[in-house]
């Protein structure tokens, strides 16, 4: 074989294999990537598919308040009030325009007591029931709006309800529609100009 042929050859095959190499080492194997609002349908079967959920980590809430701005629904499946109160969320939002809610899946932090919650708790300590040896936690659902880093709005309405009421005895069309009206001004507080 010629030698010319053969260091073309070599050449042309090394080449190949690199461009294999890095086809490879960026291709998604997964099988299905799951975006942000699929996976909070799978997770609260109540809200549709095409939500304004978001979701977020303790490290990111706890840096809105060094002025930052976003709505944040905290809440956690497990909580019977989390899916009806994330419906009526949504359902708002989308009335609203508001094109994206972060959403924090807090249980995890609060039963391990994980520092960064604790901070978050102490930023919100001014809007936390304080419970017996002055204990302050989270409770779901909660929604907080911060605008620069400040509190602009607040609710834990449903999260601190007391007595045998179950939610869908709660939401009836009338509390729907006074909750859904709460959020519209809460969201037009949020998008004003300053």
């Amino acid at each position: 074989m010629n030698k010319k042929l053969k260091w073309f050859l070599q050449w042309t095959l090394f080449v190949i294999i690199i461009i294999a190499f890095i086809f490879i080492g960026t291709r998604d194997f997964s099988s299905k990537v799951v975006i942000d609002n699929e996976r909070f349908d799978l997770e609260y079967p109540t809200v549709s598919k095409d939500n304004v959920f978001k979701y977020t980590n303790a490290r990111e809430v706890y840096s809105l308040f060094k002025g930052g701005s976003a709505i944040v629904f905290m809440g956690f499946p497990a909580n019977p009030w989390s899916g009806p109160y994330a419906n009526i969320l949504n359902e708002a939002a989308k009335e609203n325009n508001i094109k994206e809610i972060l959403y924090y899946d807090f249980y995890e932090d609060r039963e391990n007591r994980n520092g960064t919650y604790q901070s978050i708790v102490l930023a919100l300590s001014n809007y936390l029931p304080v419970l017996d040896e002055n204990n302050q936690n989270i409770y779901a659902p909660t929604l907080i709006i911060i605008k620069k880093g400040q509190v602009i709005a607040y609710d834990d309405e449903t999260a601190i309800i007391n007595g045998n009421i179950k939610p869908e005895e709660h939401w009836t069309n009338f509390n729907i529609e006074l909750k859904k009206n709460a959020f519209a001004s809460m969201f037009q507080e949020y998008l004003k100009k300053d």
